[in-house]
């Protein structure tokens, strides 16, 4: 099984996605690096703006209280020695403030500079001495030594204070300059990540429109090939049924005229010749059903029955069918080995049982030359109320290749081997969808199926499938075999007969007149109508394609008639169609039965029988 793979358009477009989220988380990376940076570069400025603005704030009040006091010892006046000492308390206080901002960062590198000669502590103790001297006029102002030491040291403290303010600004300058500096660069680097950011989304958008264009194109397609692909569903399906008709349309007049000239005919060379032609026709007629219930598998429409049967009768009833045919005929015998209590009931599909027992003995039959054939029958498994049945096929004939055990059950496929004569090759031959439905039919009602072989020493094949166990006995089907004494309330019925086939007319009429049943033959639809106005039946046998108004269209209107016992009356479909589909369309349309060609005479008289 093929699986779909990417597009290169979309390999294209994976990457690029890659590469953006990539590209993307690599940018955001350096871009909170560069932010990381700034804040930290903004951070230590606005420490260092404090901090100098205190530095500044001190330098201007220490000038202040210079230049006060330099005027204090030149005119002796006592207002300007308390002028000075107040001027020299505010510098103590900001320098007390500077102080408690110097623990960490710039603002102790400043302290730093600012305590070379002397520490914070003892400049702010020297001058709360100062202070302390000019409140309490302790200042000889006449000493002219004392005088001009006192104004040298202020003036030492002014230069040291605007020294540290000179480094200070020099230090802010090129620190502005890096920080504008790393600014520029996250501001190119964020506009680069922008354009290429763009790009590459442009190229992803580009890339998704051509996808999407692509997508539609694709759905369009695939809305075409649906339409197609019902489209040949729907001719698949009339070919099926077309087919289907036209076989077997044919078949039930071979098979009818047979069936009742085999009952009358006692030359034995005669009823030779007359079993060959119904085993002919039963060979084709099982061809068609192998093949409609291929299409009907495949299409997962098959219906499943689930009555009530005895599972050891059904296996016996297949294995004794094929022993006297054609095991018979080749001197093979069919064995069975059944360790299933006889009264062992379950419920189940009886049909599609027998049918996967008569393909997997047929096939065995077929591909053995000498030997024999053995049915094993087996409870593997019990739970609750369901029951495990593994059935066992096994055979002595040919064998399969090893190369081909893996292929027996596709469709179409028949084994061949080298070694095999030319009168074994022509015995084998089939349509190869036997084995195929087979393992259809066991999956589908929950089992499974395999095989094992060895080249020329035979094969087996075991299927096991689970069944519910049925309480009570089985109800005994009417035996068809001894429906030949018609009941003789049949004799004198009156029957409508729409048919436009001449050979299956002179079958059916022949049928009725047997046991005594009077009819009428319409070839069409509107004859079939007009006869059924102008007179009174007890039942009507209608083919469905018949022209110019079809079975179930003679139905509809039949159900529709104003007289409410013509409305009633029995419809029975002989149809040659076996598509569900169709079938269930035509018990819609108001038919009570379909009897499918070809049918045995008992089939139809039976189905008369019930409802007349």
């Amino acid at each position: 099984m093929k699986r779909a793979k990417l597009s290169f358009s979309n390999i294209i477009l994976i990457t690029a996605c890659l590469v953006v989220v990539v590209s993307i988380l690599f940018l955001n990376v350096i871009n909170t690096r560069n932010i990381i940076t700034l804040k930290s570069s903004i951070d230590t400025l606005s420490i260092e703006n404090k901090n100098i603005s205190i530095l500044r704030t001190s330098s201007d009040e220490l000038v202040e209280a210079q230049l006060i006091f330099t005027r204090f010892t030149q005119v002796g006046d006592t207002s300007l020695s308390n002028l000075s000492a107040q001027s020299f308390d505010k510098l103590i206080a900001h320098l007390q403030l500077l102080k408690k901002e110097s623990d960490s960062g710039r603002a102790a590198q400043i302290t730093q500079q600012l305590t070379k000669e002397k520490s914070l502590d003892q400049l702010i103790k020297d001058f709360e001495l100062l202070s302390g001297d000019l409140k309490e006029q302790k200042i000889d102002i006449n000493n002219k030594t004392i005088s001009d030491s006192l104004i040298k040291l202020l003036a030492d403290y002014n230069l040291l204070f605007k020294n540290v303010l000179v480094k200070e600004d020099l230090y802010r300058e090129n620190l502005n300059s890096t920080i504008f500096k790393n600014a520029v660069t996250g501001t190119d680097v964020i506009q680069q990540f922008f354009w290429v950011s763009l790009l590459i989304i442009l190229f992803i958008v580009g890339v998704l429109v051509f996808n999407i264009y692509k997508m539609v194109n694709y759905e369009n397609e695939i809305l075409e090939a649906r339409e197609k692909a019902v489209k040949l569903a729907q001719v698949k399906s009339r070919f099926l049924s077309n087919m289907s008709h036209e076989i077997r349309s044919p078949l039930t007049a071979i098979m009818g005229f047979t069936e009742i000239i085999d009952k009358i005919e006692t030359d034995a060379e005669k009823k030779n010749f007359l079993h060959a032609i119904k085993t002919s026709s039963e060979h084709l007629l099982s061809t068609v059903n192998d093949v409609l219930d291929f299409s009907k598998l495949d299409a997962g429409k098959l219906k499943l029955e689930k009555q009530p049967f005895y599972i050891a009768a059904a296996i016996e009833e297949v294995a004794f069918a094929l022993s006297t045919t054609s095991a018979a005929s080749k001197g093979i015998k069919v064995e069975t080995v059944i360790n299933l209590g006889r009264d062992l009931t379950v419920k189940g599909d009886l049909f599609r049982l027998k049918q996967i027992l008569y393909n997997l003995l047929s096939n065995a039959i077929k591909f053995t030359e000498k030997g024999g054939v053995t049915i094993l029958a087996d409870i593997v498994g019990n739970a609750g109320n369901q029951v495990m049945i593994k059935i066992r096929v096994v055979d002595t004939g040919i064998g399969i290749p090893n190369d081909q055990i893996k292929t027996v059950f596709e469709e179409f496929t028949q084994v061949t081997t080298s070694n095999v004569n030319k009168e074994t090759r022509r015995s084998i031959k089939g349509t190869g969808l036997g084995l195929s439905i087979c393992k259809m039919l066991v999956e589908l009602q929950g089992g499974s199926i395999a095989v094992e072989s060895k080249l020329n020493q035979g094969s087996t094949f075991t299927f096991g499938i689970p069944y519910e166990l049925a309480d009570g006995k089985v109800e005994n089907e009417k035996d068809l075999s001894n429906m030949n004494n018609v009941s003789s309330s049949l004799r004198g019925k009156s029957v409508l007969v729409i048919e436009d086939n001449e050979v299956n007319i002179m079958l059916l009429t022949m049928l009725l007149k047997k046991v005594g049943i009077i009819y009428d033959v319409a070839k069409d639809g509107e004859i079939g109508l007009q006869l059924f106005k102008d007179n009174q039946y007890d039942i009507v046998l209608t083919d469905i394609n018949v022209p110019k108004l079809n079975g179930d269209e003679f139905a509809i209107i039949v159900r529709q008639y104003t007289d409410e016992t013509k409305r009633k009356i029995p419809i029975i479909a002989l149809t040659a169609t076996i598509v569900q589909d169709d079938l269930d369309d035509y018990v819609a349309a108001g038919i009570n039965e379909v009897l499918v060609k070809p049918f045995k005479q008992d089939e139809l008289y039976s189905v008369i029988e019930k409802y007349v």
